[in-house]
């Protein structure tokens, strides 16, 4: 396959647009020779027609942003203040009015986070996804924070009107969002291999809808799985009995009730005594157990041997925290003055909070410390997602939504990048939780199959020389032979990211081909284990950590993510629980096969079109969006999913 011009240019400096270092008739000439000899497909053409158009938008929102700094009398530490002050209030917002929406209907099912929107005039679309909504704050705070970084800040200037200076933070957030909503679209389109086209004075950015829809059908998938666990923690199974033992043998069940404020001080007021796991113990601690369940034990000695669950049950402490500090209402959140701007804000002394920890936990000043240092903010380059801690001279205040809405996928991974616990080896751990599940779990009475245990298969060619091959993953059913390919991918949160772990598929896809194709050539050798030769069907399927890529294909080999796998051999069918008032819950199970025959039988159809994905695709569709700067030409539309109710018909 030849190789496309696309995946240089993505790397080189000089053709992203919203880049002060956009030059691409430079980056052209400097990489000539070797751009030569690539390959052009759409989304290169898309780059190379219309980067400027995106470069000019670029610089009108930096006018736009520097014109509404330059009526700004604050300083930079004021901006850097009243920004995460400005999130504080937008997660308070967003928080109070998805709660209002979400539980106004008479019926509540699992899929009906996704399906949340908010309402109000100030939007550039009228109505936004509460999904989405707070992550896009988060990236806009974000953007604004660094873009602070090139802004020439005036000295000694005296605030006269307060509210003024609040229109300023007001007005950069609006800025920075649309900013924001076009990068993120063009984003999307570049590492995802979409296309740019016009019509009509309309500037679209068009992606693989399917993907698209795929992408979203992921998250959800991924909210649903963690509710399963989150719902068996909250009971007394034996399976969590270690969980409930982590918690009591780190806590001191000291939990904190109110901080009120008693002048310059925080006064902290606790609760009675309770040895039951607090509800954030149990939010951060399930996704960690869906998803982790092969690494969250291992101690890391970069992190005074904490584990994963370690952090994690610290988190869940700092949330709860963060969660009683005093903020306005949600009835009082109008702003005319910063006195009242910075109450969203507030300041904890950095040892008000290091002895919360001590009276609340049984870790380590050393290990507080550690954790402590993983979430605060260091430099001038802001990622809010990763540093929700701010520190100012003795003090420290938090980024709100970073801790109530932490991604704990992307957090893990990058602790353990600071851990230095290397990403193959978490892969020898993956692959080993896999085959002791399907080892040691107990599968639904159609489930008859064999794990071979061989992993090495190797012989002496004509020449004496020793050929060999390792496969992740064989199965034997009785007339067909499962070969998978496990790999461990860090969560894909950018758009780079999914590029990145699209290559990792692109190595799994050609090496699951090359394993078959060893076991095809050399079939004779190894009949022993694999039956006989022309009676075994053989079957290729690449298995993820994560759910993102499940449900799509690569060169007909179907991708899984292992939580899907492995419910095709234990469970065989989808569960979907519905809630109603004055009904109680509904509870409706699609079966995978119904006998053994069709448990062999369906599974690459099944793979190629899982039901739990096919299934999220009815309650979807692609709708077209404004990502315009207010005043600008031309308009500039992008795209994504909505979420559709049930009708009658689906229930």
């Amino acid at each position: 396959m030849a190789k496309k011009i696309i995946d240089k240019i993505l790397w080189i400096e000089g053709f992203y647009p919203f880049s002060l270092r956009y030059d691409p008739k430079k980056a052209i000439e400097t990489h000539k020779q070797e751009l030569e000899t690539l390959e052009f497909d759409e989304t290169s053409n898309s780059i190379f027609k219309y980067s400027n158009y995106f470069n000019s938008y670029f610089k009108d929102i930096c006018k736009a942003l520097n014109k509404v700094i330059g009526q700004s009398t604050l300083s930079k530490s004021d901006f850097i203040d009243l920004i995460i002050s400005d999130i504080n209030r937008t997660e308070l917002i967003i928080s109070e009015d998805s709660k209002q929406s979400l539980f106004s209907g008479s019926s509540f099912d699992s899929n009906m986070p996704a399906n949340v929107y908010i309402k109000k005039s100030e939007f550039q679309n009228n109505s936004e996804p509460v999904w989405g909504l707070i992550d896009s704050a988060m990236e806009t705070a974000t953007l604004n924070l660094n873009y602070l970084n090139y802004v020439k800040f005036k000295e000694n200037v005296v605030t006269t009107d307060e509210l003024s200076q609040v229109d300023v933070i007001k007005n950069i957030t609006l800025v920075g969002s649309t900013y924001n909503a076009i990068k993120q679209s063009y984003d999307r389109i570049i590492w995802r291999g979409g296309i740019i086209e016009d019509k009509d004075s309309v500037v679209k950015l068009k992606t693989n809808q399917r993907h698209l829809m795929l992408d979203n059908i992921a998250l959800t998938r991924l909210i649903r799985n963690i509710g399963a666990v989150h719902m068996k923690l909250q009971t007394d199974s034996v399976e969590y009995k270690s969980i409930r033992k982590l918690y009591h043998t780190t806590r001191h069940f000291q939990i904190i009730k109110s901080i009120e404020i008693n002048g310059d001080e925080l006064k902290l007021q606790y609760q009675a005594k309770s040895k039951n796991p607090t509800d954030t113990y149990i939010n951060y601690i399930a996704p960690i157990l869906t998803y982790y369940p092969f690494f969250h034990s291992e101690k890391i000695s970069e992190f005074d041997n904490l584990t994963i669950l370690d952090l994690v049950n610290l988190f869940s402490s700092l949330c709860d925290f963060v969660m009683v500090l005093p903020m306005p209402s949600y009835d009082d959140t109008e702003i005319k003055d910063l006195t009242k701007f910075r109450r969203f804000n507030p300041k904890v002394k950095n040892v008000t909070l290091k002895d919360y920890f001590k009276k609340t936990t049984k870790y380590s000043d050393n290990q507080i410390s550690i954790f402590l240092n993983l979430l605060t903010q260091k430099g001038n380059k802001h990622n809010l997602f990763l540093y929700s801690i701010y520190e100012v001279e003795d003090y420290y205040y938090f980024s709100h939504s970073s801790i109530k809405r932490a991604n704990m996928f992307y957090l893990i991974d990058k602790w353990l990048e600071v851990g230095k616990c290397d990403l193959a080896e978490r892969g020898f751990k993956f692959e080993d939780y896999i085959k002791n599940f399907l080892r040691t779990e107990k599968p639904n009475e159609f489930a008859k199959f064999k794990l071979i245990e061989q992993s090495k298969f190797s012989f002496l060619d004509e020449n004496n020389i020793n050929v060999e091959e390792e496969i992740d993953l064989l199965i034997k059913t009785k007339n067909t032979l499962i070969i998978g390919e496990i790999k461990c991918s860090m969560y894909p949160l950018e758009p780079d990211d999914f590029y990145s772990a699209y290559q990792t598929i692109k190595k799994a896809k050609n090496q699951v081909k090359r394993k078959a194709k060893f076991l095809e050539d050399n079939w004779g050798k190894f009949e022993h284990l694999l039956g006989e030769k022309g009676q075994i069907k053989i079957q290729r399927i690449i298995i993820l950590n994560f759910p993102h890529f499940a449900g799509r294909m690569i060169d007909e080999i179907p991708i899984a993510d292992f939580y899907l796998f492995l419910s095709y051999f234990k469970s065989g069918k989808l569960t979907n629980v519905k809630i109603e008032k004055n009904k109680g819950m509904t509870v409706n199970e699609i079966k995978y096969y119904n006998s053994i025959q069709s448990f062999e039988d369906n599974f690459y159809q099944f793979f190629n079109n899982p039901i739990p994905i096919e299934k999220l695709f009815s309650r979807q569709r692609i709708e077209e969006y404004d990502v315009t700067l207010n005043g600008t030409e031309p308009k500039t539309i992008a795209e994504r999913v909505v979420y559709m109710e049930k009708t009658p018909e689906d229930e």
